[in-house]
């Protein structure tokens, strides 16, 4: 399987949260950063669908469920940015797992999540 697919995507009330282990994260960013102006990326319960458009950032829950990011290529580094990131942090014990914030103004907020399955 693909390490992407590993990656699911929650809807916790108004916040969405896009969760995976580190080796998913850096898997879907990496597909996201090489992608043309227009991707459709799949993960375990939907997709992420990427479209590189003039402005700022928009992030989107459309049905399936499907992630919608479109922006301009500086606006998604920040989406992009934000999976190595949290795919880099190391878990520490008895804390939260690694997560960063992606709240761009009059838009859904996003949550990005390093969690680390045990077997």
């Amino acid at each position: 399987m693909d390490d992407q697919r590993q990656c699911r995507l929650r809807v916790i009330g108004e916040n969405l949260d896009l969760a995976g282990s580190p080796a998913a994260l850096t898997a879907l960013a990496q597909l996201l950063r090489e992608a043309g102006p227009s991707a459709e990326i799949a993960i375990r319960n939907g997709a992420v669908v990427q479209e590189r458009a003039d402005g700022g950032l928009v992030i989107e829950l459309r049905p399936a469920p499907t992630l919608y990011l479109r922006g301009d290529e500086g606006a998604l580094k920040e989406v992009w940015a934000a999976l190595d990131a949290v795919a880099a942090a190391v878990p520490e014990a008895g804390k939260p797992d690694p997560h960063r914030h992606v709240e761009p103004a009059g838009s859904k907020a996003l949550v990005i999540t390093a969690v680390v399955e045990e077997n």
